[in-house]
């Protein structure tokens, strides 16, 4: 199987061609098109909202845990989830969990998988719920409940490159789902994104190096409803995140953000778990 490296180091190499390009509507709760989850059951296609099938692919599946819910419990049911992946047919290049710090009814964790490509995850799915399904349903009925329903697949574009260390075992997550207010447009976001760069770079200077990076995610379904931008941040770890949040909420860029957009912000922990 490919590292998390290569996989990384490939949106790498997809920035460098598309970071000059402004930020495309994108969705959080959106439905992907259903399959039935029987052994006969086609994968559930999502409608891509792109033409570049072939880019690698990120996609988020919600979970919510059931009554027999433990870590411990969890983390034998991963390894086995893991004995199920070296034994079929994925082309997949990392997958990671991440645990909601505000869990809700509809979602208590994400699974997260790197696909190299949306043919791949269609694949993917279809093995998975010919093969392989019914027997993790089994073994998890009382562990973790999930819908092909509620799988998302984004293409991820990198903003700016985080540390490729931060992915080698636990970090911090937060995805920013944001509409423009009246008046402002992509144009007011790139020219912001311009000054976000070098407010990060000050930062740098002045505190060290650190692990943060941001994305754009853009939907490979249809979405219901239309963010005008979706950024995903990324921290090595907690205390990083506060130190940053904290010196971006003493700075002057946040009043411009909020003045140009309205921002609902969703925060995750996040343990790789393969890759």
């Amino acid at each position: 199987m490919k590292s998390i490296y290569l996989f990384f180091f490939s949106l790498i190499l997809l920035a460098g061609c598309n970071e000059t390009q402004p930020p495309l509507q994108e969705a959080a709760e959106a439905e992907a098109p259903v399959a039935e989850q029987t052994a006969e059951a086609e994968a559930p296609v999502a409608e891509q909202t792109t033409e570049a099938t072939s880019l690698p692919i990120v996609e988020y599946v919600w979970h919510k845990k059931g009554p027999d819910f433990t870590e411990e419990a969890f983390t034998d049911a991963i390894a086995q989830w893991n004995g199920l992946i070296d034994a079929g047919d994925y082309d997949m290049q990392f997958a990671s969990v991440a645990m909601a710090h505000n869990p809700n009814e509809n979602l208590d964790f994400m699974w997260a998988i790197g696909w190299s490509s949306m043919e791949a995850r269609n694949a993917g799915w279809q093995y998975w719920q010919a093969n392989q399904e019914a027997q993790w349903q089994e073994m998890t009925s009382k562990l973790l409940t999930y819908s092909s329903k509620d799988a998302y697949p984004f293409a991820p574009t990198i903003r700016r490159r985080p540390d490729t260390e931060l992915f080698s075992g636990t970090w911090e997550q937060q995805f920013a789902f944001c509409n423009y207010k009246d008046g402002y447009s992509a144009k007011d976001l790139a020219s912001f994104e311009t000054d976000y760069a070098a407010w990060l770079d000050e930062y740098e200077v002045g505190n060290g190096p650190t692990g943060y990076g941001y994305l754009d995610l853009v939907p490979q379904f249809e979405p219901d409803s239309n963010p005008d931008f979706v950024w995903s941040h990324l921290w090595k770890n907690a205390e990083e995140k506060a130190a940053g949040m904290a010196a971006w909420m003493a700075g002057p860029l946040a009043q411009i953000v909020d003045q140009m957009s309205s921002c609902q912000n969703f925060d995750f922990s996040i343990r790789r778990i393969r890759g």
